[in-house]
């Protein structure tokens, strides 16, 4: 039976683009179609849900859609030809019957992408179309849930986040292989840092490929592809999902009431991560 490589982070850490890379590296470094992105699915479609365990989630609740999703897992698994990439918001957590929501005999590794929160809430805050300080209260809120039901039924199903900073600590705690990487080197050291992940996920990798698989998902180059085509995983509320892609744009767009608050929330990862 084959198993899964989690592509893990807290909303709005880095996951996008590196699956992007991915899908390029795949390809040979070629240009990618951001619309139709094959090699990293996400692990929480509801509409898959539905179709391979042949049920209807809009009628569980919340706990039993969790509990069924390692079933999910576990045909996906003995149906692949090979391991199988996917993207995670969830924390790592054990379901309400008190198994791994992600099963652990069918998980190869997780890669898990952190990002400075400081640049997390003003980038989620756009992302949501929230003020920033009712997202710094999102991010600190221990039972805070990603794609909970309101008045409709979401495309994904409900994904349990709590505090960021009980999200960073479930995925580097976790009983299970974990590269940690940072958004920040990402960006400042590409060549080192991507190369590091795909090595670590198993692509056969030149040094040619990964070069030309970073340029072609630059963010001047996913910008300019949204901004002509569009990108399904905007939030309808927002103008664009690729904004600015830099790193310590906080300091420009925190006051420093918010920055005190984020960094009282979050002070011991934080300074578990080198952010402080």
């Amino acid at each position: 039976m084959n198993g899964f490589f989690w592509i893990a982070s807290y909303p709005k850490s880095g996951n996008t683009w590196l699956r992007l890379f991915l899908e390029s590296l795949a390809a040979g470094g070629k240009p990618v179609d951001i619309n139709a992105l094959s090699i990293c699915g996400n692990a929480a479609v509801r509409d898959a849900f539905d179709r391979i365990l042949d049920m209807a989630s809009a009628d569980l609740t919340d706990d039993e859609i969790t509990c069924a999703r390692p079933r999910q897992y576990e045909i996906e698994a003995r149906h692949a030809a090979a391991p199988q990439l996917r993207k995670v918001h969830d924390s790592w957590r054990m379901t309400p019957a008190g198994e791994a929501l992600f099963p652990l005999a069918l998980t190869q590794a997780a890669v898990y992408i952190v990002r400075d929160p400081r640049d997390v809430a003003v980038s989620l805050a756009h992302h949501m179309n929230q003020t920033i300080d009712q997202t710094i209260t999102r991010m600190n809120n221990p039972l805070s849930i990603m794609e909970a039901a309101r008045r409709r039924i979401p495309r994904q199903l409900p994904q349990f986040l709590g505090s960021w900073s009980q999200h960073v600590e479930s995925w580097l705690d976790a009983p299970v292989k974990v590269l940690p990487v940072t958004y920040e080197a990402m960006l400042s050291e590409p060549t080192t840092t991507f190369g590091e992940i795909a090595r670590f996920l198993g692509f056969e990798t030149t040094s040619g490929a990964l070069e030309t698989a970073i340029k072609a998902v630059s963010f001047e180059r996913l910008r300019a592809s949204e901004e002509a085509n569009g990108f399904v995983e905007k939030q309808p509320v927002t103008d664009c999902f690729f904004r600015r892609g830099i790193a310590g744009g906080w300091r420009d767009s925190l006051s420093s009431a918010q920055i005190a608050r984020i960094e009282t929330d979050h002070g011991p990862m934080m300074r578990r991560l080198g952010y402080l």
